[in-house]
């Protein structure tokens, strides 16, 4: 296991500035998730980690060592791809130990090293199947125990989990955590799934455009975003947010026509508001910090989101509601109730204000 540390990385591809001036602390042990939209730069920061890649500028020191100038092999560290990268003629146990057979380990010890791998992997039944024999799952695991079997200072993991249906990712999601509690390593997971970063992280790296814009743990990354791009990001459905301006204390909502609420604040540099569906709830109209019509209804079983137009240019706002909440006719016009304590407050650089 090992801590992890890059100063001041930066990488540019010509004129494109990819990685900027990053800075990340990793305790031992940590389980960190690099999340972003696509293009953002957190898969050639995790390559940048590995030695895959160079960096232009900074420094990266892993238990406190310099590594920055090493090769990958050097850095004991690694790493599971988005694609499964099996050797296709090679049966699971050949996959599984095929780095330290290259590197002369002894056979008996190699040998007990693939059948521990593999009964943490739940894979010893499979060992003598080709990869074109496995499922998806099964071929995630088989690249999972060949980046275990190295017994790294840490584990790599690009998007493993993109090239699998919803329900085995959501059971590889469960093994990866599981596996991460039961070695103790040092992992970093990059994912544009912020799902996938809520349920694994024990802290987020959230970045955009090669900035890393915050880092925390899932709750203080959605109870405390730092910045409007944090708060519609984190969180699903993702924060109901809206342009405004402030005028005697009141706040008026930015859309086809002027929209006053009910709501009160005394942050005047106010120029964006928003707030989490589970916040707010429908009403009476004339009892509505907002009023529209419901447009369409999402029923997931255990809860339903309810879309909301109430006339701000092409947004519509979302309600998460209890599953046999009884909702009122789509012709019907509802209020919504929004507390003040319950929204964040942003100014015209979408930086949070309260």
């Amino acid at each position: 296991m090992s801590s992890i540390n890059l100063n001041n990385v930066s990488k540019w591809y010509g004129n494109n500035h990819v990685i900027k001036d990053a800075n990340l602390d990793i305790d031992d042990g940590e389980f960190i998730v690099l999340v972003g939209p696509s293009g953002c730069g957190k898969s050639t920061l995790l390559r940048i980690i590995s030695g895959l890649e160079d960096l232009d500028n900074g420094k990266i020191f892993i238990n406190s060592i310099d590594v920055t100038d090493k090769i990958p092999s050097e850095r004991g560290l690694s790493m599971v791809f988005q694609s499964y990268a099996l050797y296709p003629h090679m049966n699971v146990s050949e996959n599984i130990g095929f780095s330290l057979k290259t590197s002369g380990e002894n056979k008996e010890m190699l040998k007990n090293k693939i059948d521990n791998v593999a009964e943490i992997l739940k894979l010893d039944k499979l060992l003598h199947r080709l990869p074109k024999e496995l499922s998806g799952g099964q071929r995630q695991r088989v690249a999972i125990g060949r980046a275990i079997i190295r017994q790294p200072k840490a584990f790599l993991f690009d998007e493993p989990l993109s090239n699998l249906d919803a329900s085995l990712r959501v059971e590889m999601r469960l093994e990866i955590s599981r596996l991460h509690k039961q070695l103790g390593i040092t992992t970093i997971y990059v994912t544009h799934d912020q799902v996938e970063a809520m349920t694994l992280a024990d802290k987020i790296v959230v970045i955009n455009e090669g900035e890393i814009i915050q880092v925390g743990t899932p709750q203080e990354l959605y109870n405390y975003p730092k910045n409007l791009f944090v708060a519609e990001f984190i969180g699903t459905p993702k924060m109901n947010t809206m342009k405004c301006y402030v005028k005697k204390n009141v706040i008026h909502i930015v859309g086809n026509i002027e929209i006053k609420t009910s709501i009160k604040t005394h942050h005047k540099n106010t120029k964006y508001f928003g707030f989490r569906a589970d916040r707010v709830k429908m009403c009476e109209k004339q009892k509505g910090s907002l009023t529209g019509y419901i447009k369409f209804v999402e029923y997931l079983g255990s809860e339903q989101y309810i879309y909301v137009d109430c006339g701000i240019n092409e947004s519509l706002i979302v309600l998460k509601e209890e599953p046999d909440y009884k909702i009122p006719s789509l012709k019907k016009e509802i209020g919504l109730k929004i507390l003040a304590k319950d929204l964040y407050l942003f100014d015209k650089n979408g930086n949070v204000l309260n």
